[in-house]
């Protein structure tokens, strides 16, 4: 054969390789399209009738229910450096206090396991897991085990879970989400909330596809899904269980919760317990946040905005970890999914199968039509600027079948584009619909390379018959908590309790949940000012005593939300050398700490101190209107998250006016059920 032979098959495969992508595409734009008339007819149809009929809900609504007991499940192999952080942060911002946080570790993985007793000790509801056997197994099996903890933890304390949550170690959860899932759960077995992936920066096209996904999957495709079919798959974070899914699955399983030979146990749990009947919905509800920005002029401004009640993470930035991510999925989902829930005799249900499957073909065919484009430009490019050579008909002719294939294809891509468009304005603004149009290019690239993968660790899986391992990606976290040594530790060094006492504690600080240092403090073991010296120590701040009203900043403290300085413990000392101390008796949220930075024009430094200096400081300066016993119980309920902050100044404005105490003045908004009441002076 001579070379144009070759050109001739070359021409020709290209030819019917462009038919296959084009057939492909379009078949999967059919689908898509589908999804998108569907979802916005359902939304304006609502938006005529519910909408008229219902007003929209009121989160203030979520503080006056009785709260449920609720687990929540966290498993950690090689979390150094972010577990601790993420649970610090849930322990100290959940607008909620019935619950436990139970992280489930490795016996070979003893960073983690250190940064966990951090945590452990400083608040009472958060406790580790230690599985019995060496990690990595998978995220299955260590879920199995905090389960199994978590029963053992209900005998002992005779308590009953009636939800049970699942996140990552990386989760920035929202505070009001079990505040959500306390109302749902019970009517609802599977309840799952939007995951939105952190932005970085414009250039990382990598996190920026996932941006432009979830914002879309979690702002349309999930809701279709839900209305079609009832379906809703768990994204394995953001989910709860009710205990009639945890006993189902525990008897479909033959005693194990979670199923350990599949890389998406979230997906395959929410397909088992749509195949058993169960409700499974998945929620977006709006709550207010207040912000603080500046104009122009450089003047502060006092904002609010609707923010979904959502969990949020960071995504991986590399091409190396999104492709790795992303083949575990659609091994999970799309091969593993294929082969173990295989299909149905429902046609609306082999329908959202065929949409979770179907990744298997159109990752192909998508960058398989780049490439073809590529071809087919060099070819025409070549042919204009060479004379010596055969001619070829074109590819593409006007007129034929695979010119209107095209032009349709055409159109399907322009409303993917504005589609993808849409639903990422909605969640990170003008910025991030303008670049998602690249993105959708890299995105693809990464699915190709993904699919690939994909296929090679299914059939090595399926080949070698061995437990799947846990193929995680690397963990980020936005905040940081300043954690270097464990509590007890520092007691230690500091000779103010030995060994014995230590063990003694730690065992009863299991049985009684209290945070290590309170439970030494209330049995006389060390003093108040021994516990906050340690805990500046354990801080890295310095340790202030003695500290008068007249070095308090009064008109500093009156600019930030007293309520914020009340639940967190915080004063604001006058400056000294254009230094301004922020004042704690512990551990201080971040965030907390940049609210009261924004209003100081002078350098901050914060520091320590005890936590009944605060409190008489806190008492004359912001709420000496107040008596005793009601600043007390304002104390305990912001702290305890009964009431919504936002609903505060509404309440003790009714107190005045009405001449009512306190609790009184809570209950007649709706707040402060029974068992509340028995909670505030605990």
């Amino acid at each position: 054969m001579e070379f144009v032979d070759y050109v001739v098959a070359y021409w020709l495969v290209i030819k019917y390789l462009v038919f296959f992508a084009a057939i492909i595409i379009l078949l999967s734009s059919i689908d898509d399209f589908f999804i998108d008339c569907y979802y916005w007819v359902r939304r304006i149809w609502r938006r005529f009738t519910v909408y008229k009929k219902h007003k929209p809900f009121n989160v203030n609504e979520l503080y006056k229910y009785k709260e449920k007991p609720i687990a929540i499940m966290v498993p950690a192999w090689q979390e150094k450096g972010v577990i601790a952080d993420m649970a610090a942060l849930a322990a100290s911002s959940f607008e909620y206090y019935n619950y436990h946080i139970f992280i489930g570790t490795y016996p070979n993985d003893p960073e983690t396991q250190h940064d966990v007793d951090m945590v452990v000790e400083h608040y009472r509801n958060v406790h580790k897991v230690i599985t019995r056997t060496p990690g990595p197994t998978n995220k299955s099996d260590c879920l199995n085990h905090i389960i199994e903890d978590i029963f053992l933890f209900e005998k002992e304390h005779n308590i009953e879970f009636e939800g049970f949550v699942l996140h990552d170690a990386e989760d920035l959860i929202h505070p009001l989400e079990l505040k959500l899932f306390n109302h749902l759960i019970g009517k609802n077995d599977l309840i799952q909330i939007p995951v939105f992936p952190f932005e970085r920066e414009w250039y990382d096209f990598t996190t920026g596809h996932y941006v432009d996904e979830f914002a879309e999957n979690h702002g349309k495709d999930l809701i279709v899904r839900e209305s079609i079919l009832g379906f809703v798959p768990s994204a394995g974070v953001g989910t709860a269980l009710s205990r009639k899914a945890i006993d189902k699955l525990k008897e479909i399983h033959n005693g194990d919760v979670f199923l350990i030979d599949t890389l998406t146990e979230d997906y395959n749990l929410g397909y088992e317990l749509f195949h058993e009947d169960m409700k499974l919905i998945f929620v977006r509800i709006p709550a207010e946040l207040e912000y603080t920005t500046r104009n122009s002029y450089g003047k502060e401004k006092n904002r609010k905005k609707q923010v979904l009640i959502s969990v949020r993470e960071f995504f991986p930035s590399t091409f190396r970890q999104a492709v790795r991510q992303k083949a575990r999925w659609i091994t999970g989902i799309a091969l593993q999914g294929w082969q173990q829930l295989g299909w149905s005799n429902s046609v609306k249900t082999n329908y959202i199968l065929y949409r979770d499957r179907k990744a298997i073909l159109t990752n192909l065919a998508n960058v398989l039509a780049y490439i073809l484009v590529i071809n087919i430009l060099g070819m025409t490019l070549y042919t204009k600027i060479t004379q010596d050579i055969w001619w070829f008909p074109p590819i593409i002719e006007k007129g034929d079948l695979l010119w209107y294939l095209l032009i349709i294809n055409a159109f399907f891509f322009l409303n993917r584009i504005i589609q993808r468009m849409y639903f990422t304005h909605e969640v990170y603004g003008i910025k991030g619909a303008l670049l998602s149009i690249p993105r959708i290019i890299w995105g693809n690239f990464i699915n190709f390379f993904a699919m690939f993968k994909a296929l090679a660790q299914f059939f090595k899986l399926k080949k070698e018959g061995k437990q799947i391992p846990w193929d995680k990606t690397t963990h980020d976290f936005p905040l940081r908590r300043k954690f270097h040594k464990k509590l007890g530790d520092i007691l230690l060094e500091e000779k103010l309790i030995d060994q014995a006492t230590l063990e003694q504690a730690l065992e009863k600080q299991r049985s009684k949940q209290k945070a290590l240092g309170r439970l030494l403090l209330e049995e006389n073991i060390i003093s108040e000012t021994d516990l906050a010296k340690a805990m500046s120590i354990q801080s890295n701040l310095k340790y202030i005593h003695g500290i008068s009203q007249d070095e308090v900043d009064i008109e500093t403290m009156n600019k930030v939300d007293h309520y914020s300085l009340l639940e967190n413990d915080i004063i604001i000392l006058k400056t000294v050398d254009h230094v301004q101390p922020i004042i704690s008796s512990g551990q201080v949220v971040d965030v907390v700490v940049d609210e009261c930075k924004r209003k100081l024009s002078d350098r901050t430094e914060l520091y320590i101190t005890n936590e009944s200096t605060i409190i008489t400081i806190q008492k004359k300066v912001l709420f000496h209107d107040l008596s005793e016993t009601e600043f007390s119980q304002l104390r305990s309920v912001l702290k305890k998250k009964m009431i919504p902050r936002g609903m505060v100044d509404e309440i003790l404005e009714y107190r005045t006016q009405n001449n009512q105490d306190f609790i009184t003045s809570c209950q007649h908004f709706g707040f402060l059920p029974d068992d509340q009441l028995t909670r505030i002076d605990a």
